[in-house]
Parts: C-alpha cells; structure tokens; sequence
C-alpha cells in the first residue's frame, strides 16, 4: 500500500466517485470492438482496486496513539498508527454527531437532511434511508463488485431497507444500536429504578430485543440470535472473523471487492471480549482499545495474506457520539457540547498503488 501524494487525494476521489455516478445512472450504447491490428502491443488492463472500509463507532481523534493518545489513554495503539503513518491522514475530518446521520452520508454522498436521516430514529415511527437514494454498495455492485457488510447498519430496519436490499451481497450484524442490548439487562432490578414487584416493566411481546441477523441478496434475513450483553461481547470478533472470510475467498475468485467493517467499539455498552477482559489492567475501556487496534491488525494481515494489498484502498475513518463529563478536553469524543472530537474524528486512507 505505497503512498500516493496526498495533494492529489481529494482530486482522486471525486474523479472516482463522479465516475462510479455517471457509470451507474447513464445508459449507454454497446460500442463494437475495435479491430485488433496486427503489430499493435497488448493493451494494458487496469485491475479495479479493492476497498475495505472499517468504520468505528464514537472513536474521537485523540484516543489514538497517532495523535496523543494510545497509552495515554491506557492501551498503545500500534497497528492503527501504523497504518496512519503509511496513508494519508485526514486532520480536519468532519462528521455527523450521530450513528444515522454519518452513516448516511458515507453511503450517498449526500446531506443526511436530504434523505430523512438526520438524526438517530426513535422507536415506533418509520425510519431509514429513502429507498430512491442511490448507496456506495449499489455503485460498486453495478461496476461488478462483491459487497459485504458486518456490523450495524441503522440506516433502516425495515426488510426492505436493510443492506442486502441496498446493494450488499451479504450482511451479518444488527439493524439499529448497541444501546438496545440494555433491554433485558433492565427487566429485573433490585435498586431504585420505578418497578413492579422486581420488574422494570420492559416487555419483549411489545418492544422485542434487537435481533442479529444474517442475510444474502435475494433472500430472507435470518435471525441468529438476540442482542444482550454475552453477545455485545462477542461482536467484534464476530464482525472481523465473518469480514476476513469475505476478504480471502473474494479475493481467490478474483473479483474486486467492497469490505464494510462496520465495527462496534466503541459504542455504549463499552464491553471488550472475554479474551481481551483485564488485559490492559486499566479498565474495560481500555481493553476495548486494545482489542480494536488488534481487530484492525487482523484485517490489515488478511488483505496481505489474500495477496491484494499493492491493489487494495482501505479506509478508517470513525464519528463521535458518546457523552463525556471532561469538557477541557476538546480532543476526545463527546455530544451534547461543542467539543471538537464531537464533529472531528479520525480519518485515514492507505491507498492501493498507483
């Protein structure tokens, strides 16, 4: 993954994104084949670039070991700062405040506003991107690529308006939060919260737990299981384990490949995997960053192992949601003020050879 000149970046991805439009929406006539001449040299064929995508979830700037964080924050960071050290890096990369919104705008292009996803949906009311926008799988799908996606997704949970109907070939993740995992965790109480007998009065025959699917284009999701707090555990190993799979068999067939790794860290309830619990000595939060620069590590190794990271774009960018109560430090991630990790995340490109 050598690294091309960053002036030339912004330039790069609006000549590709126009592109990928223009190729998608126009029509066009079947030219005839050019005839071959004899002593002409063999065309040079261009091989389109693989992208992995790995989205994180409330990671603020300043968390990284890249930008003062890392160990600091109670975990070193070093294959994230690796991978920023090789790419290019995005300073002043200015995101949506919340889940529905950035994900939106990383799936069209557009303006959340015009799409009807500007902010997080509440339960009970219809909600998910506009079923005429058109999303980045739907391009790349059109131009023959594979398209997966693991993780959440919360641009829709209507079947009609989950992934695998919006251009993915495959999907295994939720359709909306994390935060839904504290649902049957609250069913029972022994403290103070307003009860009936030793219930909190949440009912899964009215508002059910938040299912995990699995799903591939042209058929039925499939529930696998109910999102609580063993689960939420597990996702990220879940998530990276299903997105290396992908990576390797795509890139065997020899097809081009579009990787959505929507990862779940660090989104509330801040829970790392058993085999990564205590592992710092420094709290689970920190746990939790040791176990993403791990995951991110895994997916860098497999794109290597796969034999196409000279021809593989890969992507880290993150939003910030989460609240802090640590308003002087206007490096982390946060809402409900006007930190700058609020609307400023990491984001970084390690691009493919030119």
């Amino acid at each position: 993954m050598t690294l091309l000149r960053k002036n030339n970046w912004a330039r790069a991805l609006l000549f590709v994104s126009t592109a990928l439009t223009l190729a998608a929406q126009e029509t066009r006539a079947q030219l005839p084949e050019p005839q071959k001449h004899p002593e002409a040299a063999p065309a040079t064929v261009t091989r389109k670039p693989n992208i992995v995508l790995m989205l994180m979830d409330n990671l603020g700037y300043g968390e990284l070991g890249i930008y003062g964080g890392g160990i600091l924050r109670g975990a070193p960071t070093p294959r994230i700062d690796k991978l920023a050290s090789e790419g290019t890096r995005l300073l002043n990369f200015n995101v949506e405040a919340q889940c529905t919104p950035s994900r939106s705008a990383l799936m069209t292009g557009r303006f959340p506003i015009r799409s009807g996803t500007y902010q997080v949906p509440r339960g009970g009311v219809p909600e998910g991107l506009t079923t005429w926008e058109i999303t980045l799988a739907q391009l790349l799908s059109a131009q023959g690529y594979a398209t997966g996606i693991w993780g959440k997704w919360h641009l829709g949970s209507a079947e009609a308006r989950l992934p695998t109907n919006r251009g993915f070939d495959e999907w295994y993740g939720i359709p909306r939060t994390y935060s839904e995992v504290f649902w049957p965790s609250l069913n029972d109480t022994h403290s103070l919260w307003p009860s009936v007998g030793a219930k909190q009065g949440w009912d899964p025959r009215l508002v059910p737990a938040e299912p995990i699917y699995e799903a591939r284009k042209g058929e039925k999701p499939r529930m696998v299981a109910e999102l609580n707090s063993d689960r939420r555990r597990g996702m990220e190993k879940e998530i990276t384990t299903r997105a290396i799979e992908f990576i390797k068999r795509t890139a065997h067939s020899g097809k081009p490949f579009f990787a959505y790794v929507s990862f779940s860290l660090f989104h509330m309830p801040t829970l790392p995997n058993p085999e990564f619990a205590g592992r710092t000595g420094n709290g689970d939060w920190a746990d939790c960053l040791a176990e993403m620069d791990y995951r991110t590590g895994q997916i860098l190794d497999a794109i290597k192992e796969a034999g196409v990271e000279d021809n593989t774009v890969v992507i880290f960018p993150s939003f910030a949601w989460r609240k802090r109560s640590t308003p002087r430090d206007s490096s982390r991630r946060g809402t409900s003020a006007t930190t700058d990790g609020r609307s400023r995340a990491p984001g970084r490109r390690s691009p493919a050879s030119s």
